[in-house]
């Protein structure tokens, strides 16, 4: 009987491998070379390498352990050789220890969903550069110390026997195993100084920096954890997960009381038929959409003649208290369920991006659930309409006024622009003129001066007016387009 279930035990793991393989394999297909930038995805594929090989190796062992008792039995004179098989179990016993060790690790990726759960990652992932830095000076001085107990006892004390030997001891004596009186009688003054200095440097000293490294590093974890939300809480999934499936169905049920109502109301004329327009009216008060409301009655109306005589009615009715009795026994389970889940923690293999993919579907759903709801009352009457197309219309004015201003603006800032630089070439000439009439009396001066400067004013003038004519022309044009961005942009 143990037999038979340790078979069945090893089918159900041998499943459970090909299943995993399966899964890995579309994950990588789907994430590429995303799917490898996670140590908990090599960690699977590790797991699944190994348990394929120890497979493979339960197949052939019981094979040949087959065939070697089968040659043993018909030729019980000669030697069965089971040497490479035992060599080989050995390694299929490391293996699997090995391979349930990593299974356990991972327990640390489902944990994980909790804050509190990832203190320890955290810290590790943390404080790895100072531990990386310590670790070099902590090797230092240890292996200082075993290669000098290893040279200076190794001769009279078996610990120290070998450097490796040696490495293990200190290793011991840092744990508190340790014989100091052999130490003593090897070597009266250097064994107490060596035991002391060891003791004093690598226990006290350096072990105690690593940690404080590790104290300091777990409080700054514990702090920012203490300040932020989780990133995923199981609790928090299992209960976003019941309240939307009791929203689902409390808007199943609603529905279906609605029509059991509009079932009784609709017969307006009260001879216990219900015509499609009878049926649509009664709907669409309760705010349903034409689709819906035609493909509930056509549900029931089997003869096709758009009534709804007594046995229609009939049916329908005893087709929803079907549906409703079925609501209420999803009810019942959902609250067993959810109370199993408060009595019990709850594991899951899902990832955080799993999660995330679900609270997508979730919310797909939600929205759909609240379109169709949208779809009953949320229409717009003609009236709104016109009443938002004149208000559009009204802004799109108010836009090209604005525009048709700073269009104006651009222009005189071109203007003053221009002038600045006539400005700058008229003084130019003046300067000019004053330095090449050296040779001329005051008053041709003077009369050349006021020329120039009389025929500067004139041209200043007439630009001022042409360019006043120009703006006006504009700001005419822009006013009669009146959209938003039709002058502003072309003159921009």
């Amino acid at each position: 009987m143990g037999d038979y279930f340790i078979l069945a035990c090893e089918c159900v793991f041998a499943l459970f491998i090909l299943y995993y393989m399966v899964e890995e394999i579309i994950e990588i297909k789907r994430n590429k070379l995303e799917y490898f930038k996670t140590i908990w995805n090599f960690l699977d594929l590790i797991i699944i390498f190994i348990s394929v090989v120890c497979i493979a190796f339960n197949v052939y062992r019981t094979l040949a352990v087959t065939n070697l008792l089968e040659n043993l039995l018909n030729n019980p004179d000669e030697f069965a050789d089971f040497e490479f098989l035992g060599f080989w179990q050995t390694q299929f016993n490391n293996a699997v220890a090995f391979t349930v060790f990593l299974a356990w690790i991972k327990i640390f990726k489902y944990i994980s969903f909790n804050k509190t759960m990832t203190q320890l990652s955290s810290t590790l992932a943390k404080c790895a550069k100072d531990v990386a830095g310590f670790a070099i000076m902590f090797f230092i001085v240890f292996l200082a110390y075993a290669q000098l107990g290893y040279l200076v006892f190794g001769t009279q004390i078996q610990d120290f026997s070998t450097f490796q030997s040696s490495i293990f001891t200190l290793f011991r004596i840092i744990l508190g195993d340790f014989d100091f009186h052999a130490l003593e009688s090897a070597q009266r003054v250097i064994g107490p100084i060596f035991f002391l200095t060891y003791v004093f440097f690598v226990f006290f000293v350096l072990l105690n920096m690593f940690l404080a490294i590790i104290n300091d590093t777990y409080s700054e974890v514990k702090a920012d954890l203490a300040n932020q939300k989780s990133e995923f809480e199981v609790g928090d999934y299992f209960k976003r997960g019941y309240n939307k499936m009791l929203e689902k169905l409390n808007f199943k049920r609603d529905k279906i009381i609605d029509i059991q109502k509009t079932v009784q109301i609709a017969d307006s004329n009260f001879d216990k038929h219900i015509d499609f327009d009878e049926w649509r009216s009664a709907l669409k008060k309760q705010g349903y959409a034409d689709a819906e409301i035609e493909n509930l009655f056509a549900k029931y109306d089997l003869d096709g003649d758009r009534v709804l005589d007594e046995d229609d009615q009939r049916r329908m009715q005893l087709d929803l208290n079907r549906q409703k009795d079925d609501l209420t026994k999803e009810f019942v389970e959902l609250e067993d369920r959810s109370a199993g889940h408060r009595r019990r923690p709850m594991s899951s293999r899902k990832s955080r991006s799993e999660h995330a993919a679900e609270e997508e579907e979730d919310s797909d759903d939600d929205s759909a659930a609240q379109s169709s709801r949208g779809s009953r009352g949320s229409g717009v009457s003609y009236e709104e309409f016109t009443v938002l197309s004149r208000r559009v219309d009204r802004m799109e004015h108010s836009i090209g006024s604005i525009v048709s201003k700073i269009d104006a603006v651009l222009v005189k800032l071109e203007a003053m622009e221009k002038a600045k630089l006539k400005r700058r070439e008229t003084m130019s000439k003046i300067l000019d003129t004053i330095a090449e009439s050296d040779g001329m009396s005051d008053e041709a001066k003077r009369e050349q001066m006021e020329r120039l400067v009389r025929d500067e004013l004139e041209r200043w003038d007439s630009e001022a007016n042409l360019g006043g004519q120009g703006s006006s022309a504009r700001l005419r044009t822009g006013a009669a387009l009146g959209r938003p961005g039709t002058g502003g942009a072309s003159n921009a």
